[in-house]
This record gives structure tokens, C-alpha cells and sequence, in this order.
């Protein structure tokens, strides 16, 4: 190599390969060439030999290092991946199960009150669970507007006095295999 980052020809190469092929032979730790601008240092060579195989040991231990620590990864990465699911898993069994809890309240809040209904009827008096204040005030007008001359509800149709005919209608319930019908016995009165 003539030159300083200059082109290299393939007799330099064959040539600066005979120079240290010349110079290995010798006994020296330095050899020097100054016809072909080379220098050799031979005692670094074997440094360089222990230097690399220490080098290439150490690159085979952080690379085994490297290989474990990505199948630790790897497995950690899976063991994630399967908690998220199981969590995921188990947050919608949760909800659905809070759901079913919440209905089974419902539905024994609803069977609660289907039995002081059904009680009320038993005893002959009209519950507001069964039929609202509105409701009832609704059929008491209709009840009003329908009956024949000379008759009149009891208590008339005020909305104030809703109260009062819970207290006087009395009912009674018929059951059927298509449904249950509520019957109410409302107290009527001559106009005269």
C-alpha cells in the first residue's frame, strides 16, 4: 500500500505479502521495512491471539446470556398473556354473575311484593301495590261515567279521596291458567 487510502493493485497485495513473509523468520519484536513502508510487531501477535479467544469466550457467554434471557422473556411475556386472559376471564364472570345477583334481588324483591299483594287481596282489601293511586282514580271515573241513573260511587271520584276508597272497595282475585284477574267490589249509592 503505496499510498495513504490510495488503491491497492493486486501485485502491492502479493508484494507486502512476500515483505512479511520475509520478516516472520527473524528474532526480533519489532521488524522494520522501510523499502515497503511495513512494520510488524510480533509480540502483539500473541496478545492478540489470547485477546481474541477471550474476546471470542466472553461473545459466546453474553451471546448464551442474551439466548436465556429472551426464552426468560419469552415465558414472561406468555405468563403475561395468560393472566391478562385469566383476569379479562374472571372480570366478565364477575360482571355476569353481579348481574344474575341483581336479578335474583329483583326477582325476590318482585315475589316479596307479589305476596303482601296477593295477602292484601286475601284479606279483602285493595293493596296500592297492586293498583296506583292514578290508576284506580282512572277506574273510578270510567266506573262513574258507565253506572246506570239514580247511582253514584260512594265517595265520588275526587283524587283526594283515593285514600279512602283503597279503605272501602274491596277485591278479590280469580286465577286462571292464562292469567289472574282482580276484582273490585266498589261500594255504590242512590242519588236520591
Amino acid at each position: 500500500m503505496k499510498y495513504l487510502f490510495g488503491i491497492a493493485t493486486i501485485v502491492d497485495v502479493h508484494q507486502l505479502h512476500k515483505t512479511l513473509d520475509n520478516l516472520q523468520p527473524r528474532n526480533f519484536d519489532i521488524l522494520h521495512s522501510l523499502a515497503d513502508q511495513v512494520t510488524c510487531i510480533l509480540k502483539l501477535n500473541s496478545i492478540i491471539n489470547i485477546n481474541t479467544d477471550a474476546i471470542v469466550n466472553l461473545s459466546a457467554v453474553v451471546r448464551d446470556a442474551m439466548v436465556q434471557s429472551h426464552e426468560k422473556y419469552k415465558q414472561i411475556t406468555r405468563d403475561i398473556m395468560w393472566l391478562n386472559i385469566t383476569v379479562f376471564n374472571q372480570s366478565e364472570l364477575y360482571m355476569a354473575v353481579r348481574q344474575l345477583e341483581f336479578s335474583l334481588l329483583l326477582l325476590i324483591q318482585q315475589i316479596d311484593e307479589l305476596f303482601a299483594a296477593v295477602q292484601s287481596l286475601l284479606q279483602v282489601r285493595q293493596p296500592m301495590s297492586v293498583v296506583n293511586p292514578t290508576t284506580l282514580h282512572g277506574i273510578l271515573r270510567n266506573v262513574s261515567l258507565n253506572l246506570p241513573e239514580n247511582y253514584e260511587l260512594i265517595l265520588g271520584t275526587n283524587q283526594e279521596d283515593i285514600h279512602l276508597h283503597c279503605e272501602l272497595v274491596k277485591v278479590a282475585i280469580v286465577g286462571t291458567v292464562h292469567g289472574i284477574r282482580l276484582l273490585m267490589i266498589i261500594p255504590l249509592k242512590t242519588a236520591d
